[in-house]
């Protein structure tokens, strides 16, 4: 799945690329769709297109080293090569203020424009909020974890609480995040099954949490080793 997903993002970013490029598929660019045919006229003429095929056929580039080299085993190459996608976007964006035609912005333009910044900040609010450490909280009947991808269990409804000394195998992240050390959110292990994870770093040890009823397992950790022992100690008391 995990191949699927980044072939077809490959994919799509180099068609987009070449129909832009080769294909005058200018339209398709935002802000040159909703601008007026004279500014279009003075785009098209200063090299809009080829400008952004070249790099779209650049994102595609960082996202396909990224995914192999992240198979060959280089640590954090998918997470290092999404965060270069962001670079190159806002290298892009800032460059291409050079086809902008002369004079005042059109109204239309003006709202594009600001529209590419609100979303610009609000995906980095949301990376930032992801990216937070969760709170886990050992409340008197249940255990709430807040932050993104946050739930909530009682006590007993849990099975059993392990400590491991090394994580499994995550062959997919379904709905997460990975930034580096931090995995936060809904993942696939290398058996197929899916686990909810809230990982501060890689280092051992892991706090493996499975329940009664059919309820997802959860793997957590704290900052370090010492606060994840003292958190086990502490659920695995209440829990029994």
């Amino acid at each position: 799945m995990e191949i699927l997903i980044n072939l077809l993002i490959v994919l799509g970013l180099a068609v987009l690329a070449i129909i832009i490029r080769f294909f005058g598929g200018e339209m398709l660019i935002s802000g040159y769709n909703t601008s007026s045919p004279e500014e279009k006229a003075y785009m098209k003429e200063k090299g809009i297109g080829k400008f952004v095929g070249n790099y779209l056929f650049g994102l595609a580039a960082v996202i396909l080293a990224g995914f192999l080299l992240g198979k060959a085993g280089v640590p954090y190459a998918q997470d290092i090569s999404w965060a270069v996608f962001v670079v190159v976007i806002v290298v892009m964006l800032i460059r291409g203020r050079r086809f902008n035609p002369p004079g005042p912005p059109s109204r239309q333009r003006r709202v594009t424009q600001w529209l590419a910044l609100v979303i610009a900040a609000v995906v980095g609010v949301l990376v930032t909020w992801n990216a937070l450490p969760a709170g886990i909280e050992l409340q008197s009947g249940q255990v709430t974890i807040s932050g993104a991808y946050g739930t909530s269990f009682k006590y007993v409804d849990i099975e059993q609480v392990q400590l491991l000394e090394e994580l499994p195998e995550i062959s997919l992240r379904t709905n997460g995040i990975s930034l580096g050390p931090i995995n936060k959110g809904h993942f696939q292990l290398d058996n197929g099954s899916s686990v909810l994870l809230f990982l501060r770093n890689t280092k051992p040890p892991f706090i493996h949490i499975t329940f009664q009823s059919e309820g997802k397992p959860i793997i957590i950790n704290s900052g370090d080793p010492v606060s994840t022992h003292e958190l086990f100690q502490e659920l695995s008391a209440r829990v029994d």
